[in-house]
């Protein structure tokens, strides 16, 4: 029986809101003053403050996932790379993502057979439009959607499957690239499946 924490109210998403990432923000300001102060060729400061945040950015990820590892969650385990990547607004498993299914199917009987695994599901920031709301009401349970999709995929098309398997849903929590780029987008609205470590 699949255990699905797909909302946004399940322990999940409480265990992720009591801890908040800390913050770098004195970085990107302090260098952002010293770079104003130097005044001249405006668009190549701009180009450096752009850097610095993106750096900002990129450690407020890490610190995240340091604070995910050391909550001891569900991130235990190997993840199956690269992950399942699904189109903006959708849950369904087009051709791409089939074959990346297939080859991890054929990694889990040949590698981990019998292993237990979770299913883990992400999107993007972009909130959901209007003409999707009936559809996908939330990028939480679009995340769920995407992570039952898999789920039923490998368990139909493989035979692939665990008494204790767990689905579950992170929304845009956790991404893994900026969300200002197309390309981090991408990145973001993925599945990845996590064999359990076994004792």
């Amino acid at each position: 029986m699949a255990n699905i924490n797909a909302g946004p109210f399940g322990p999940s998403f409480f265990a992720r809101r009591r801890l908040s990432p800390m913050r770098f923000a004195l970085l990107p300001l302090a260098a952002t003053l010293l770079l104003v102060g130097c005044g001249g060729q405006s668009d190549g400061l701009q180009s450096r403050i752009d850097s610095l945040r993106t750096a900002n950015q990129t450690l407020e990820r890490r610190v995240q996932a340091l604070q995910d590892s050391l909550r001891g969650g569900p991130t235990e385990g190997t993840t199956l790379t690269p992950p399942v990547y699904f189109p903006s607004g959708s849950a369904w498993l087009f051709n791409d993502a089939k074959r990346r299914l297939d080859q991890h199917a054929q990694t889990l009987k040949e590698q981990y057979p019998n292993a237990d695994f979770h299913i883990k599901g992400y999107t993007d920031d972009v909130p959901i439009g209007p003409s999707l709301r009936d559809t996908y009401p939330s990028n939480w349970y679009l995340s769920a959607q995407r992570a039952a999709a898999v789920a039923h995929y490998l368990d139909t098309e493989h035979g692939v499957r665990t008494q204790t398997l767990e689905i579950e849903a992170f929304g845009p929590m956790s991404p893994v690239a900026p969300n200002e780029t197309s390309e981090g987008r991408r990145q973001n609205r993925r599945v990845e499946i996590v064999v359990e470590d076994r004792p």
